[in-house]
């Protein structure tokens, strides 16, 4: 079996589940590519603004230092620890596996990668941009996903934040095949993540990054042995969410949950 894993080239959450599987994974990972992760906000200045005002000014500030750490410690090589990452770079670069960064993941500059590497699977890890079919029927064993959520609930963006901002207890993590809609196509694996009371928005999205990676390793063997088992994304059970709102932000801080429990 011959992976590609797709995903966005974001450096604070997706680097420690991306080694996971690289780590974990026995099959071949032919390359890795990363697209924009501002693509679902209309581009980088606008998805950069929109954040901010969503975390307000002491969690941007946080979320701000946290980039710059993470960048500076991402110029330096990871040497004897493979647990450890602070860039997509520094994953490929670890495991000897070739990186590419795209803008847009439907055209031909992706088409020609997918071509040169001829995978047999395309696993997407919090890809910002709906795979079209002209890509998907590209890949003899398909196309899987892993999104943040208890799928078919929990659609669209930012899952951790809804999640929180309507005091749910547990959440999950769903490994589903890609489809031409977001979020949709069946189920292949759900696991639960239970919240804690001192979860903030941050340390969810670490846990669901991390149990998501796990996830995908599961369904990658489960696909090798022919042993998958689906179940429908049911549409008429969907809920889907938007970027939220400054109501939303309200209501989430009225819960008593915060973006960042702490500067690390």
């Amino acid at each position: 079996m011959r992976i590609m894993i797709l995903t966005q080239n974001e450096n604070l959450y997706i680097p420690t589940g991306l080694a996971k599987i690289c780590n974990l994974v026995e099959e071949n990972i032919v390359c890795i590519v990363s697209a924009s992760p501002m693509s679902t906000h209309g581009g980088a200045v606008k998805g950069i603004f929109r954040h901010v005002v969503l975390f307000g000014f002491k969690a941007s500030i946080i979320f701000g230092c946290k980039i710059i750490y993470n960048k500076i410690l991402s110029l330096f090589s990871v040497i004897g620890d493979q647990t450890t990452f602070f860039s997509l770079k520094q994953v490929a670069d670890a495991f000897s596996i070739p990186y590419y960064k795209i803008k847009d993941i439907n055209s031909n500059q992706f088409y020609l990668l997918i071509d040169n590497y001829t995978p047999d699977l395309l696993v997407s890890l919090s890809c910002p941009q709906i795979v079209g079919k002209k890509a998907r029927e590209r890949f003899t064993l398909g196309c899987i996903n892993v999104h943040g959520s208890p799928l078919p609930r929990y659609r669209g963006l930012m899952p951790a934040f809804w999640v929180l901002r309507n005091a749910e207890s547990v959440t999950a993590v769903t490994v589903h095949e890609l489809d031409s809609k977001l979020d949709d196509g069946d189920i292949l694996l759900q696991q639960e993540v239970l919240i804690t009371s001192d979860d903030s928005w941050d340390s969810l999205v670490k846990k669901l990054k991390l149990a998501g990676a796990l996830a995908l390793v599961n369904v990658i063997r489960d696909i090798k042995n022919n042993t998958t088992r689906k179940s429908p994304n049911l549409e008429s059970e969907a809920t889907y969410y938007s970027f939220p709102s400054s109501k939303d932000r309200k209501i989430f801080l009225l819960t008593g949950r915060k973006f960042f429990n702490s500067l690390y």
